[in-house]
């Protein structure tokens, strides 16, 4: 009888073990998605911001007068201010209403808060190189 009471605690152990391991798992799988997410996110707002640039670098260069100039930029910028918040929506929209909490975006500033974190934790884990020993200092004194 006692064999089956160690028997049944060994799989009770396991289930809470698995569980506890499952949701871990679960977590950083969430974590990296977002990551990866708004790694995408921000690649495509680098390309926007650089495809908006070229346009008024040429626009500046045509004959198109400095006011038409503006209100493209005026316009431009309030498109671009739409794409942002609608680029957060999104991402929060994509995935189940029960991993809501875990993503933590409700604005752009968000976005760029989770992107800013996790770039500084990165360089934080990478070696500190010391460049003292790749130096070498020539000196001029006699012997």
């Amino acid at each position: 009888m006692q064999g089956f009471f160690w028997f049944f605690l060994g799989g009770l152990v396991y289930l809470v073990y698995h569980s506890l391991n499952s949701l871990f798992y679960k977590a950083k799988f969430i974590n990296e998605t977002k990551i990866h997410s708004i790694k995408l996110i921000a690649y495509a707002y680098e390309q926007l911001v650089f495809s908006m640039t070229a346009k008024y670098i040429s626009l500046e260069q045509s004959d198109i007068s400095k006011e038409k100039i503006k209100l493209f930029k005026n316009a431009d910028e309030a498109a671009f201010e739409q794409w942002k918040k609608e680029a957060a929506e999104g991402l929060r929209k994509a995935l189940p209403i029960y991993y809501h909490e875990a993503l933590e975006i409700e604005n752009w500033d968000d976005v760029m808060n989770i992107l800013d974190n996790h770039y500084k934790k990165a360089l934080r884990s990478q070696p500190l190189q010391e460049e003292s020993k790749h130096v070498k200092v020539k000196t001029n004194s006699a012997p």
